[in-house]
């Protein structure tokens, strides 16, 4: 029973973990903007926004083990009720497809900058494997994140580490400097609420049915805790490790940067890991908004027409569409935000 509920919680923590890093955070481009932009202030945002991770993902995933949840929706409606949920349902599901079309742009900058493959290659081939792996349903969705989260968070610390190693910890920490120009909002919490909102909002087609597959409180509350830890734990490493590169890591793959003073194995080895956390989050995306659709149209139609859409979208680039919509995101889904908040006092 302890070692099925050890597995329980590992699946729950690296599902999540999975679901809510994408090209945005893996890549450092999240963090350079929502943290790093702040200077030592971000350190602050970076505790605020792991406090809410725990907190808000067992929320969630408790949610949807309550509610038997298959998608977003029924969370939404429980927690807004049918009027304004029905409104934000149709809102997430649109923020899906964006997120989906970021992330396959996302795969095709990787492609182009660090395996000098074309732009196109790049997306049709993200495109086709997440789009076969959804077809699979929930336990696709687990087992991709099972396997890949690990290899990212062994990747992220190492380079990280290195950073740190070679800097040391004392000039990371003074190389925090305030880059006004990148900052998404004019305070550091407000980043740190915006950044948690668009993350958590666009898990919820994950993390709901992931609380009804497991159906377990207690490792979807070990879980959820140790997912909520580790995400914060890299963001706060690759903050310090960025900032003491900047300004020249302010490119748009800012962790790919911090490669080139490794070896080209180092620098293959993350750009393959950075490629496959691209994919999982294409994978959760993906699934939700198929999931959306579905319910209108046959689940394999949904998933190819999902597909064929990011792919057109992907074409207006990596940086520009996080830049974009990331911070829009986070705006419209703070009432999300709020009400998983007040969900726990609620059944109290």
């Amino acid at each position: 029973m302890a070692m099925r509920r050890g597995t329980a919680i590992f699946r729950v923590a690296t599902t999540y973990i999975g679901t809510v890093v994408g090209a945005g955070f893996a890549s450092g481009q999240e963090t350079l903007r929502f943290f790093a932009a702040y200077g030592p202030a971000g350190l602050a945002g970076i505790l605020l926004a792991t406090l809410l991770f725990c907190v808000l993902g067992i929320s969630a995933m408790n949610l949807g083990r309550r509610l038997r949840a298959e998608t977003h929706r029924e969370i939404l409606h429980h927690i807004l009720g049918s009027t304004l949920g029905r409104i934000m349902d149709g809102a997430i599901t649109l923020f899906l497809g964006i997120t989906l079309t970021v992330m396959i742009a996302g795969s095709g900058a990787i492609f182009a900058q660090q395996f000098g493959a074309p732009f196109t290659l790049g997306t049709l081939f993200t495109a086709v494997v997440a789009g076969a792996t959804i077809l699979a349903g929930m336990r696709g969705v687990i087992s991709a994140n099972t396997v890949v989260v690990p290899l990212l968070t062994v990747a992220v610390l190492g380079l990280v580490g290195a950073s740190l190693h070679h800097h040391g910890l004392g000039e990371a920490l003074g190389a925090l400097t305030p880059i006004a120009a990148l900052a998404p909002a004019r305070s550091w919490w407000m980043s740190a609420l915006l950044y948690v909102s668009y993350n958590l909002v666009l898990s919820l087609s994950v993390l709901g049915p992931l609380g009804a597959e497991v159906n377990d409180r207690r490792a979807l509350l070990w879980g959820g805790l140790l997912g909520g830890l580790a995400l914060g734990l890299m963001a706060a490493g690759m903050t310090l490790a960025i900032s003491a590169h900047l300004p020249e890591a302010a490119v748009d793959i800012p962790m790919l940067y911090l490669t080139r003073f490794h070896s080209r194995i180092v620098q293959w080895f993350y750009a393959v890991v950075l490629w496959a956390e691209i994919y999982t989050t294409a994978v959760a995306c993906a699934y939700g908004f198929a999931g959306r659709l579905g319910q209108a149209w046959r689940y394999r139609e949904a998933v190819i027409a999902s597909i064929c859409l990011a792919l057109v979208g992907s074409s207006f680039g990596f940086s520009r569409l996080l830049a974009l919509f990331y911070p829009l995101i986070g705006l419209v889904a703070l009432v999300v935000l709020f009400g998983l908040l007040r969900e726990p006092l609620r059944v109290r």
